[in-house]
């Protein structure tokens, strides 16, 4: 398995996390959840990529709020593809 630091910057006050190579995206059970939303700290695993034999954990760069999943269990995603957003805390 391999792990992925995957941020894209934005002017907004967001980050896109996306896939680095195509596969099936696998979205992972939250850990922690507030009043406002799904809190991830940086390099939890976020999503997964299969391809084939081999997966790829999309791992958050920063702290913050997952904002959503850009994506359904198990759908095809290409490589560059965001897969998910968040708002860094």
């Amino acid at each position: 398995m391999t792990e992925h630091e995957h941020g894209e910057k934005t002017h907004l006050s967001i980050t896109l996390l996306v896939a680095p190579h195509p596969g099936r995206l696998r979205i992972l059970t939250p850990l922690r959840f507030a009043a406002d939303g799904e809190w991830v700290e940086a390099g939890q695993p976020v999503v997964r990529i299969e391809r084939g034999a081999n997966e790829d954990l999309i791992l958050s760069p920063t702290r913050g709020r997952l904002g959503g999943v850009l994506g359904r269990e198990g759908e095809p995603v290409k490589a560059g593809q965001a897969v998910a957003w968040m708002e860094p805390a």
